[in-house]
């Protein structure tokens, strides 16, 4: 290889490392525009849906379904799909955000099958609640014990080092427990936990929804 062609290959790197310089600062300003909350899609979806009335109308359309009820439940259970369209719309809201969920049922319902959808509607979702927020107690129960019996094993692990000269496999084994407990704790009271929290909020806006008829006054593009 010639000294020409290694001075051209030696420049056609250095291009090469210009370039991807230059695309990981115009990535890095994307994100960054990402993360201003002028920006953030997440509070321009709500505005999207956050009336002047300062709450969250989230529109179902039901003039193109037969029925807004499961086919299994003898009419008394909302189809799944349904709540699965609410659940995903009502994601990105803040916990703090008043919920209007309207029905859009062409003016095909009456008012006592309104009713009953309505019923249906907030059972579901304080349900949903009263089941997340028993498994979150049930879970910081655990998290205590979990607390409580890592302690006990290294507190047990240290005066085992203090009085017992020699080490062996038993030590060993209370030490990864006691520290296996307390991550378990750990993960339940500040990873896991906060997840959880984020749940039990979003089961209870929408448990204390109001639920409406009519078609929508008109939607935010």
């Amino acid at each position: 290889m010639t000294s020409e062609e290694k001075a051209k290959i030696k420049e056609l790197r250095k291009e090469k490392k210009t370039e991807v310089k230059e695309q990981n600062i115009v990535f890095a300003q994307k994100i960054s525009k990402l993360l201003d909350r002028k920006y953030r899609y997440s509070i321009r979806y709500e505005d999207s849906l956050v009336e002047d009335d300062g709450k969250a109308y989230i529109n179902v359309d039901l003039t193109k379904v037969e029925t807004p009820f499961s086919v299994y439940s003898y009419n008394r259970r909302v189809d799944p799909e349904i709540y699965a369209y609410i659940d995903n719309a009502a994601f990105y809201l803040r916990a703090s955000v008043p919920v209007v969920i309207n029905f859009d049922d062409g003016g095909r319902y009456s008012d006592e099958l309104k009713e009953k959808i309505r019923k249906a509607v907030i059972r579901h979702y304080a349900l949903e609640f009263e089941d997340r927020m028993h498994e979150h107690r049930r879970r910081i129960v655990f998290g205590l014990f979990a607390l409580l019996f890592g302690l006990m094993f290294l507190t047990t692990t240290i005066l085992l080092h203090i009085f017992v000269e020699r080490i062996n496999v038993f030590f060993e084994i209370i030490t990864i427990l006691s520290w296996v407990f307390i991550w378990q704790s750990v993960d339940i009271f500040f990873f896991a936990g906060h997840e959880r929290r984020i749940d039990i909020y979003n089961s209870a806006q929408l448990a204390v929804a109001e639920v409406k008829f009519g078609a929508p006054e008109h939607i935010k593009k």
